[in-house]
């Protein structure tokens, strides 16, 4: 059995941002049946997650049916869709959700007293990434940090995003770590580039991100952007979990992170998390009490706190961010016994969860700009003119795989753009993938990223957007927030306070001073330019989009599927697994209309429920690998309730 076993230390949990949701705010608890059968589980528009709730079993070998590496290599659509279903399903009581008091208290603020969150006050991650409903949106403001509350951002594109931040640590250590040993001792941090920077594309702008040397010389701590995170490290590069600075007798270097996501926490607090895998972990813990176990994070043979690269390709640092379940003790089978918060129920988020819902994270589409090329050009001109793209860098590039960089680790792109004709969007699937004896690989080719309009740094955005802590301490350093999407956004902010785009602008400060003094004194030709394209930078329901998926350059009105005709082409990654979904098709309502089911009549071939390490024949949601009483239903440990 492919299963991995290990014992791991605890460190401390960061609170979260992904948002988790109380079930009157989203329709994604399970319904997977079909009109007619007398259940209350159905939904006949086919949005609602259809699958079992089943533990993931983590695989790295691919000819294990059902586990993560079977799915992620051979049935990739599929294991997308499962990663989907994970990200907005609302997890019951019986699967664990709540580890204490409902709308407890989580995490500290600077004053190390007052409470950073409220905890334990959610169920499904759509119930704030849920604009547009079933998307990987955001909009809903929660109770975070202060009295303002916290602005949930989308993560369309998420893995765009993490890809990127990864590159710039990669790019760093290009430059300075010139042994290739993975760190930065003291002789390189004295000989690197001060400022070091990196370049969004190669020969275009080119990003300061502060100095790698030491306030003291040969001793001290770097002096990089407040969005990176630093650990220390011993001559061999091995994490020393206690230092605090390099001191030349314990510690002789420093290795680094950039945490990519969350609005930002403070001067010399970064934001909240490195990875798109502990944007998952971290708030399924902060807000559904649901305790992931995860080696795959705490891989890291050699100590220097970067693992390996997960499934999806993705080095993880469990020097600052380790799941909660840390699995001291083990089930022979390979899932915890540890249960930290004593609720009775036995690894509440799986590895292999994990490596599915990160899977969707990579490959979430990212937004698009719904005008047309002449109104981008303009609008991307009148930025320039204000100044707003010292910050608001509108193009990264995507470095293709070398010995440095990893490649676009993406499956596919989802190119969205605009008719002017009819104004609405549609798509066009770009395979980024080659297939060979059905192995399905990223090409890790480069990638153009057009539109982001970030520079992946924290500024000091002065006192439209200082923020007072629920304990007292100030704030006004916030990471310079991706553009994509804004047009869909409301409120704006970090703390959603600004309910026009024109108040949002007015508010910036601080280093942002400049660029606010030009938009008010520019003409009215340059502003509408502007607000056109912030306007124009959208999300869009991505299910429901027209959109040529079988590459034949057109998109179908009359989209056949299992030999069932399901409407207009669409990306519906369900039309795209290795068994596709089979439709119900025509059914009549109860008033005698006739409308289409979008109900599976072949849920268990299509979704894989009846595959050796994904079947679960007791419906526990312990797979039947796993579950020591395969035949008797127990939710807490596949024997107990």
């Amino acid at each position: 059995m492919d299963l991995r076993i290990a014992r791991y230390r605890a460190l401390g949990l960061a609170a979260g941002l992904l948002a988790l949701s109380v079930p009157s705010f989203a329709q994604f608890a399970e319904r997977g049946d079909a009109p007619g059968s007398g259940s209350k589980a159905v939904d006949l528009s086919g949005r609602s997650v259809k699958n079992q709730r089943v533990r993931a079993v983590h695989t790295t070998d691919p000819n294990l049916q059902g586990g993560t590496a079977y799915f992620i290599q051979k049935d990739p659509f599929l294991a997308y869709q499962l990663g989907r279903n994970l990200n907005f399903r609302e997890f019951r009581l019986r699967d664990g959700v709540f580890s204490s008091l409902i709308s407890s208290f989580g995490g500290l603020n600077p004053d190390n007293q007052s409470a950073k969150i409220t905890a334990n006050n959610q169920t499904s991650c759509a119930g704030c990434h849920n604009l547009p409903n079933g998307n990987p949106g955001g909009g809903v403001n929660f109770s975070k940090d202060s009295g303002f509350g916290r602005n949930t951002p989308h993560y369309y594109g998420s893995g765009v995003m993490e890809m990127l931040a990864l590159q710039v640590r990669a790019d760093i250590l290009r430059q300075a770590d010139t042994n290739g040993d993975g760190w930065i001792s003291i002789a390189e941090s004295q000989s690197a580039s001060d400022p070091v920077r990196v370049e969004t594309v190669v020969g275009g702008t080119s990003i300061d991100y502060g100095s790698l040397k030491l306030t003291g010389g040969s001793t001290g701590v770097p002096q990089l952007n407040n969005i990176f995170r630093i650990w220390y490290v011993d001559q061999n590069g091995v994490e020393v979990p206690w230092a605090f600075q390099v001191d030349g007798v314990n510690t002789f270097g420093f290795n680094l992170e950039m945490v990519v996501w969350g609005w930002g926490q403070g001067s010399g607090r970064t934001a909240l998390n490195p990875t798109n895998r502990a944007f998952l972990w971290d708030p399924w813990n902060a807000h559904g009490g649901l305790e992931a176990y995860d080696p795959s994070t705490l891989d890291d043979p050699d100590g220097d706190g970067v693992s390996v690269p997960t499934l999806s390709g993705a080095v993880q640092f469990p020097s600052t961010h380790r799941a909660p379940d840390q699995g001291f003790q083990v089930h022979p089978n390979g899932y915890s016994l540890d249960d930290p918060d004593q609720d009775g129920y036995l690894n509440e988020i799986s590895e292999g969860d994990l490596d599915l819902a990160e899977w969707f994270m990579l490959n979430a589409p990212r937004p698009a700009f719904r005008g047309t090329a002449q109104q981008y050009q303009n609008g991307v001109r009148a930025l320039k003119t204000i100044g707003c793209t010292s910050c608001h860098v509108a193009e990264w590039e995507i470095r293709e795989q070398d010995a440095h960089f990893d490649g676009d680790r993406r499956l596919f792109d989802l190119d969205v753009t605009y008719d002017a004709g009819t104004g609405g969007m549609t798509g066009a699937l770009v395979p980024l993938y080659d297939v060979n004896g059905g192995i399905y690989t990223p090409r890790r080719d480069a990638f153009l990223v057009e539109g982001l309009f970030t520079d992946l740094k924290h500024h000091d955005l002065g006192e439209g957007f200082e923020e007072m802590d629920f304990g007292g301490t100030l704030n006004r350093v916030w990471r310079t927030a991706p553009l994509w999407g804004v047009g869909s956004g409301f409120p704006w902010g970090h703390d959603g306070r600004s309910l026009t785009l024109e108040d949002a602008i007015l508010r910036h400060g601080g280093e942002a001073a400049g660029s606010r003094a030009r938009w008010l004194g520019t003409s009215d030709e340059v502003r509408a330019a502007v607000l056109t394209l912030l306007r124009g930078l959208q999300l869009y329901d991505i299910e429901s989009l027209p959109a040529d998926i079988d590459g034949d350059g057109t998109i179908a009105t009359s989209f056949q599927v299992a030999g069932k005709d399901t409407g207009i082409e669409r990306f519906n990654a369900e039309w795209l697994f290795q068994t596709p979904v089979q439709i119900q098709g025509d059914y009549a309502n109860i008033d005698g209309v006739t409308v289409t089911s979008f109900c599976a009549t072949n849920l268990d071939a299509a979704y894989g429920q009846n595959l050796p390490y994904r079947a679960d024949a007791d419906s526990d949601g312990w797979p039947d690998v796993w579950d020591v009483a395969p035949n008797q239903t127990g939710y807490k440990n596949g024997v107990n309730n």
